[in-house]
């Protein structure tokens, strides 16, 4: 029989993740549905009991006529409980494929700037046993490999703090038996029940195989394998890979002779965090790059937005000038660019200043030991005479204001190089 959810069994839930910060505050991400409304109101009730707070926030996608209203009546609803909530809305042109997709990716996307905005470090999802069990045969039928069929994570490390999800080993039957309970109505969005979507589809074959179970058990088997994969990758590149300030790796030689699966992983890895990229290329362009460079050729080779260079002990992976974004405005006293974040020192007038990639040209005197390939994609400040400053080494053109050396330099790829742990509920 499945345990109802209530207030302890929330508790036991959250506790996974622990340890919080006294007085926590955590997001919730609420679509009105039955999994997300119940979400909030029991994440709202363990963050008071923690002398916390819960702040609700729905998106409002504009794909349907209704979605405005439907987000005040959620916002009404959760008042009615005391949780605080804000509607973020997806503007811009809409794409004519894909839709559902663009649109998680929008979701997530102002869910995580609201966070990164307020200082929220928990941003909690209502991703259910369900949802992990479709997401399990989704990827099976994409043949996935066995990262791929452990499925969602518990939790998930951002730049700006992490992603929850405590309900994922949850039957959405128990949630939708905790707002009966209370008497609380939830929205039924139309789109579960559009069989065009390939999840509906799936989600329905589920329920006829009556198989939920199992594919959510198969799920926490495979992410316990991925985690010793995990920590596997991450001694492989704590021996064999190191990342420069500047936006640029080396490879070390013997990590080819690594087993095939770890290095191709290694340089998955690599290449990602370079490229600044939200996800690795696919298998088989690693598969052919791996083989080139297990071969010794001497020629650079690109993928993923990086050129991959033969160097004295290795190779250096560096960015493709072409897939940099362009040139950064400073606001006040800080600029961001591609990965990077400049903050310059107070009293530097910024108005003029720029950032963006060094670019090709002669070597600037000074400028120390970087390899030529990264040269070009090394973030620069430039005033109307052109470079003046490269922060992260400290070069400053000569008769430059001196207290450019004094710019503080963060990089912030949107993967880390080792990623944490497979979170597995």
């Amino acid at each position: 029989m499945t345990e109802a959810i209530d207030a302890d069994v929330m508790a036991r839930l959250m506790a996974r993740f622990e340890p919080f910060e006294p007085s926590p505050v955590v997001a919730v991400g609420v679509s009105g549905g039955a999994d997300s409304l119940a979400l909030a109101i029991l994440a709202a009730a363990w963050a008071k009991a923690c002398s916390g707070r819960a702040l609700a926030l729905t998106v409002d996608h504009g794909l349907r006529p209704e979605s405005a209203d439907e987000a005040r009546r959620v916002g009404t609803w959760l008042a009615s409980y005391g949780i605080s909530h804000e509607v973020l809305t997806w503007s811009g042109t809409k794409p004519s494929s894909g839709i559902q997709a663009a649109a998680r990716a929008a979701r997530r996307a102002l869910l995580a700037e609201r966070c990164r905005a307020d200082g929220i470090l928990h941003l909690l999802l209502a991703h259910h046993r369900g949802d992990q069990a479709e997401t399990v045969a989704l990827r099976a039928e994409d043949a996935s490999g066995p990262d791929g069929l452990a499925a969602m994570p518990a939790e998930t490390a951002t730049g700006w703090g992490r992603i929850l999800r405590p309900l994922i080993t949850q039957p959405k039957s128990s949630l939708m038996g905790f707002l009966a309970a209370l008497g609380q109505s939830w929205i039924e969005d139309p789109t579960n029940r559009d069989e065009r979507y390939a999840r509906v589809r799936l989600r329905r074959r589920i329920a006829a195989e009556a198989n939920e179970g199992e594919l959510a058990a198969s799920a926490r088997q495979y992410g316990r394998a991925r985690v010793e994969h995990e920590r596997a990758i991450a001694d492989a590149l704590a021996r064999h890979a190191v990342l420069h300030r500047g936006g640029w790796a080396s490879l070390m030689r013997q990590f080819v002779s690594l087993p095939d699966a770890l290095a191709r992983a290694v340089l998955g890895r690599v290449i990602v965090s370079i490229g600044n990229l939200g996800y690795p290329p696919r298998g088989e362009r690693l598969t052919r790059l791996l083989s080139h460079l297990h071969d010794g050729a001497s020629e650079a080779r690109t993928l993923g937005g990086c050129r991959i260079l033969p160097a004295r002990d290795g190779w250096v992976v560096a960015r493709e000038s072409r897939s940099l974004p362009p040139d950064a405005a400073f606001a006040r006293n800080t600029a961001a660019w591609d990965r990077f974040l400049v903050v310059l020192p107070e009293g530097i007038p910024a108005e003029r200043l720029r950032l963006g990639a060094l670019g090709p040209g002669p070597r600037p005197p000074g400028l120390g030991p970087v390899p030529g390939a990264a040269r070009p994609s090394l973030p620069a400040i430039r005033d109307l005479d052109g470079v003046v400053a490269i922060p992260h080494l400290g070069w400053v053109r000569p008769g430059a204001d001196v207290r450019l050396r004094g710019a503080s330099t963060w990089d912030f790829p949107r993967q880390a190089l080792a990623s944490t742990e497979f979170a597995v509920a």
